[in-house]
This record gives C-alpha cells, structure tokens and sequence, in this order.
C-alpha cells in the first residue's frame, strides 16, 4: 500500500488529512514535529510527502531539503501546504519541490497533484536503469554491463548507446545522434558518429570476445538502431 507521510503542526489538519488519505485507500503516518519526522524518515522513506511550510524551529522547505541530503537524494515527492507569501514563494522556486497548494484548499487538488508527483518519481525510478537483452544499462551510473561485464564508455558514447538501447528498432540519423551526444550548438560532421559507432562496436567485442557482437545495426543513408536479440 502507498504510504503517505503527513507533517504539520496543526492537529486538526493532521487529522483531517490522514483520514481522507485512508478512505482513499492510502496509508498515512503523521507529524506534528518536522524534527520528529526527519529522524522517521531519514530510515525509513516514505512514498509521499504533504508539509506544511510555516512551523516552529524548521520550516518545511528546511524539513524537505535537509532529508533529500540525509536521503542522498536531489529530490522527493513532496506537496507543499502554503498561504505562499512573498518570502515563501521565492523559497519554493528555490528548491526542487514538485507542486504545492494554497490554504484554504479541497482535497480532490492535493489528492491529484500528489498523485500526479509521484507517479512522475515512480517513472523517473522506471527509467534510471533496464535490461534489454543481455544488456543492462544503468542510467544514473553511467553504467553498462554486457552479459556481466562492465563496458567502459566515455559520456558521449554512453549517451549514444542509451538513445539507440532504450528505443530498440528505431532508426535514428546521424545528425539526431550528433545532438544527443554533442548538443544543437556544437556543429560536428556526420562522420563523427561513425567514428564513435565503431568504438562502441570494439569495446563491446573486447568486454566479451566470445560472444558475437551485431547489437548495432548500420542503416545506409539513414543512420543507426539497436537490434534487440536474447541470444549470442
């Protein structure tokens, strides 16, 4: 069950919040001590997080980036409760926060933000790292293993190889591929990619020589794809 972590100094909110959290078949844990709840969850995280900006000794922006940095992490599914004065709203466009919402407010909107934030986490989670084939991909890394063997790739390669491996069978140009590793500002010539395709390929071949390498696929007059086979 998603559990919904609820941190406000005012009991009747807390109350209210939690229960209709639950008739929406969430489970909530409550805190009306952003110290208290940083201890909590900076071992044990929560799916969701609804904070109240204005408390005593640590605000919520306080109280949410304090435990990104407990949690090593550069953001949370966090919804921020808020009256949003001028001081407040230049700290939330300072921070990472997904959304927040205005006091007085109805339920229905805070569900549906908060629901809309976490499944943007629960996305960008999905996308940090796959496995197609016997290759595996791991995005926030810059990593690649290849039948369990680390690849060394440079940025850019990494960078090609992730656009062709994440969308198997597409065709991409080279000029697509010369803005996905080099930039739209950078002018290179189309050959470069060749150049680094044939890096790839290597270091593939090298990583496990013993295995036949045919993943990238040359497209004449069009450009490159990742053939995603299961075997040799």
């Amino acid at each position: 069950m998603t559990t919904i972590s609820i941190i406000d100094d005012h009991n009747p909110i807390l109350n209210s919040l939690s229960l209709q959290f639950q008739t929406h078949n969430y489970s909530t844990i409550v805190f009306d001590c952003p110290e208290k709840a940083l201890t909590y969850h900076t071992k044990n995280p929560v799916d969701g997080y609804v904070i109240d900006m204005k408390m005593p000794k640590m605000t919520g922006i306080e109280f949410y980036e304090i435990l990104c940095l407990n949690l090593k992490k550069e953001s949370l599914p966090a919804l921020f409760l808020t009256g949003v004065d001028n001081l407040e709203e230049k700290a939330l466009k300072e921070t990472t926060i997904g959304d927040y919402v205005l006091k007085p407010f109805k339920f229905n909107i805070l569900l549906t933000r908060l629901e809309k934030i976490m499944s943007n986490f629960k996305l960008d989670d999905k996308n940090k790292s796959y496995k197609i084939g016997n290759l595996e991909v791991v995005k926030e890394k810059i990593l690649v293993k290849w039948y369990g063997e680390e690849v060394i790739l440079t940025k850019s390669e990494f960078n090609l190889l992730n656009q062709l491996a994440s969308r198997p069978r597409v065709v991409f140009s080279r000029d697509q591929l010369l803005d996905i590793c080099y930039g739209e500002d950078v002018i290179m010539v189309d050959r470069n990619i060749d150049s680094h395709m044939k890096r790839l390929r290597k270091k593939f071949r090298e990583a496990k020589p013993e295995i036949k390498f045919d993943r990238i696929k040359t497209h004449y007059g069009n450009g490159y794809s990742w053939s995603p086979k299961f075997q040799g």
